[in-house]
């Protein structure tokens, strides 16, 4: 999972925009509040050759305004050689990475990676 926090608010669509922008099909999306934090979910699908079988995609987005966090994440894909994924996850993550990076820069917002190793 990537994850980055950004000082500054990126809209709901643009983060949207991140799945399509990472070549996969979004397929459903929900925003919601709880007071003054707003919440944004994106699921998306991606084929990938390699692993011969779709990736889900996932971005989460929560935000007060002033700062937000963005939580970027792909999820199975492994019918593929030996049941592995074969590098296909990191390289749906670090597209849609990527993708916030340059959103967050061509807005001059300040943002940063905060990914943590899994446990």
């Amino acid at each position: 999972m990537r994850s980055v926090v950004i000082q500054g608010e990126i809209s709901a669509g643009d983060l949207g925009g991140l799945i399509t922008g990472a070549g996969a099909d979004l397929q459903a999306s929900a925003a919601y509040a709880f007071g003054s934090t707003r919440v944004a979910i994106f699921v998306g699908k991606k084929f990938f050759f390699r692993s011969n079988d779709y990736l889900g995609v996932l971005v989460v987005a929560a935000s007060d305004g002033s700062t937000q966090r963005v939580d970027m994440s792909y999820a199975g894909g492994g019918s593929g050689l030996l049941g592995v994924q074969l590098g296909a996850g990191a390289n749906i993550e670090n597209s849609l990475f990527e993708g916030l990076a340059g959103l967050a820069q061509s807005r001059n917002l300040t943002f940063q990676d905060v990914t943590t190793a899994p446990p």
